[in-house]
């Protein structure tokens, strides 16, 4: 059966992702002084407390990553805003522009073989190759 993270463990775990101090997290989480001091490193090894705070972490930092939507939009609100220099609004639509694919390049290729080509293809039985 799997050991639960207690109330005081957890409290431990949220002040530490806060703030990474480990001796101040236990005393804000209750325990005292004395035992902050001495073992507040024991908490960081009980795997369940390191869980949780390598859980803690990875949503703040998920929190702070901006994703595409809410890029387009800050860089839409800097093209617009006029108080902005013409170099950082031109910037910013250049930058929206490669986010959404306006700047595509087409190549129209053509590829022509000599007949010498088609002739040793043909003597090393390149069927299959030509499709």
């Amino acid at each position: 059966m799997k050991k639960k993270i207690n109330a005081r463990q957890k409290k431990f775990a949220e002040y530490y992702a806060q703030s990474g101090n480990t001796v101040q997290s236990a005393i804000k989480a209750g325990y005292s002084e004395n035992y902050a001091n001495a073992n507040a490193c024991k908490l960081l090894e009980n795997v369940r407390v390191a869980e949780y705070i390598k859980e803690l972490s990875e949503k703040s930092q998920d929190e702070r990553i901006l994703n595409a939507k809410e890029r387009q939009a800050m860089l839409s609100d800097i093209a617009k805003d006029k108080g902005n220099t013409p170099t950082d609004r031109i910037r910013a639509i250049d930058t929206l522009n490669k986010m959404t694919g306006e700047y595509t390049v087409k190549v129209d290729t053509t590829v022509k073989t000599s007949e010498k080509f088609a002739d040793i293809l043909d003597q090393i039985g390149g069927e299959g190759l030509e499709e």
